[in-house]
């Protein structure tokens, strides 16, 4: 039997916020109170924000003075925000607005102090998608300014637990979920300073979390470079040498001859 398609992953967030008003709790994350240290240390006034959710963390940026400009794709989620930022007479700091960070993003250049996304970039979403968004990212922050997110890491007690999708996808309980290792992390810091990857533990489960801070680098982003492979001759000819020995109807001068001509094929780098 095939795989069963993943729930649709914006109407099953929007069910979720319709369902459970605070899904994620009342109060901040942890992670927008450093960020907000950080943002006050460096004299940030505009933050842009990915994947608000029901906007506990752009709530905390707004009544400490920051102006945000805060997207979702969940169009719940976004009446849900502009309810409570004018119920809390928040509306002139908080802009929220309905977007897929796979779309490009609609700002111009260099429009924002820093970028903040919490869990946004370990959605579903594939690793070419969350390059784009970065690189999106990179382009609509000003240079030298802070990009803090955080991901799911592979120690989390769910990585590689539901049904595998694709890469390092997996469904859990009804979330799609992308789970980072440190060294994709990394990988995807193209065109910026890549400061510090930390891990904290979130919620009740509890989620294990990356919390990554990179540096917007002056200038455009880099190309992104080609996709090479480190050439392993002997894991490449492996297989043959394995079906080679294991055949019995080869004499064994016949296999030594043939060992010999694998092995300088492989030197050769053919």
């Amino acid at each position: 039997m095939g795989k069963r398609p993943p729930k649709d992953q914006k109407r099953h967030w929007t069910e979720v916020y319709a369902r459970t008003p605070a899904f994620f709790g009342e109060e901040p994350s942890g992670f927008a109170r450093r960020a907000l240290e950080r943002f006050r240390a460096e004299g940030v006034g505009t933050v842009l924000e990915l994947g608000f959710g029901q906007g506990r963390d752009t709530l905390l940026f707004a009544e400490n003075g920051l102006r945000v400009t805060a997207l979702d794709y969940s169009e719940h989620a976004v009446r849900e925000l502009e309810e409570t930022a004018r119920a809390r007479s928040l509306s002139g700091r908080i802009e929220a607005r309905i977007h897929d960070v796979r779309d490009p993003l609609p700002f111009p250049d260099d429009a924002f102090d820093a970028c903040y996304a919490h869990m946004l970039l370990c959605m579903e979403l594939t690793e070419a998608e969350i390059a784009f968004a970065l690189t999106e990212i990179h382009r609509v922050v000003r240079p030298g300014g802070p990009v803090l997110y955080t991901v799911r890491s592979d120690h989390d007690k769910h990585y590689r637990a539901g049904t595998r999708l694709r890469e390092d996808i997996y469904e859990v309980g009804g979330f799609v979920v992308h789970f980072f290792t440190e060294e994709k992390i990394r990988r995807l810091a193209r065109g910026y300073d890549l400061e510090v990857i930390e891990r904290m533990e979130e919620g009740n489960l509890p989620r294990d979390l990356y919390v990554v801070t990179l540096r917007r680098r002056p200038g455009p982003m880099p190309d992104q470079p080609e996709v090479t492979t480190v050439r392993n001759p002997m894991k490449k000819f492996e297989g043959f040498f394995d079906a080679v020995r294991e055949n019995p109807a080869l004499e064994p001068k016949t296999r030594g001859l043939l060992f010999l001509a694998a092995s300088l094929s492989a030197g050769c780098g053919l």
